[in-house]
């Protein structure tokens, strides 16, 4: 006999849920979600308005740096040193955030959230002073701090350990999507790459448009607006004392 359509939807829904939200890691999926929604955008901005380099997939700029090195026409070392500078920078700003934070990593992301937004304002107020039409020297700070920013990002991302949400460089989330057949494509997991997958591109997606269509300051408004809206959710989490706060 078929279930009725209410009873088959369920299963599913809770699939979905449990890509999000799970015992082992409680709410940090979704978190992860939105800041890999944010890397998109950051990158998009970086890319089309801050000297064409990667703050968040800062792999990229190694790949710069070598091409400068070996004199190929139209790359320098000087844009994505600053950028790789401002995210070693973050890095460690964001690896004392977290220690700070102790035992809890839903404190880990409200410590690093909370940076994430000075920079982010501070960005944002540079994107609409300018109105997008800065010099070099306003160009580096600006790249600087969003690359500080995708730093603390990223050492949050070690710290927490949630399996498939690195935020930014997705390689091995599409890898793994490809590799292991022996999970069925409703599986959480699997759920969960897809959805990391669709975050990034998403954010890229709407960055650029912004940009195109309107100005960086609305690109950056956007990744401000998230930074906000994951920080409190965090800030609410950070008070939870389940087993998923817990560092793996």
């Amino acid at each position: 006999m078929t279930q009725p359509d209410g009873m088959s939807a369920k299963p599913a829904e809770g699939r979905f849920r449990r890509a999000l939200v799970d015992d082992l890691d409680g709410p940090l999926p979704a978190l992860l979600l939105a800041l890999t929604v944010l890397a998109g955008i950051v990158d998009a901005t970086s890319i089309l308005r801050l000297g064409h380099v990667f703050c968040a997939t800062v792999t990229g700029n190694l790949v710069f740096l070598g091409l400068a090195g070996a004199g190929v026409t139209g790359f320098d070392v000087a844009t994505p040193a600053v950028a790789l500078g401002g995210f070693v920078i973050g890095a460690l700003v964001g690896g004392h955030a977290c220690r700070a934070a102790g035992s809890h990593r839903g404190l880990a992301v409200r410590n690093v959230l909370a940076i994430k937004a000075v920079l982010a304002t501070a960005v944002t107020i540079g994107a609409f002073v300018t109105g997008g039409h800065f010099s070099l020297g306003v160009q580096d700070v600006l790249l600087v701090l969003l690359a500080i920013s995708m730093g603390t990002q990223l050492a949050l991302i070690r710290f927490l350990k949630v399996p498939d949400l690195v935020t930014v460089s997705l390689t091995f989330t599409i890898t793994g999507a490809l590799i292991e057949r022996g999970k069925a494509w409703d599986d959480p997991a699997v759920v969960r790459r897809g959805l990391a997958i669709v975050a990034f591109t998403v954010g890229a997606m709407v960055g650029a448009l912004l940009i195109r269509l309107l100005t960086m300051g609305a690109a950056t408004s956007l990744s401000l607006a998230i930074i906000v809206v994951a920080g409190i959710a965090a800030h609410r989490v950070s008070k939870d004392s389940g087993a998923w706060a817990l560092p793996r």
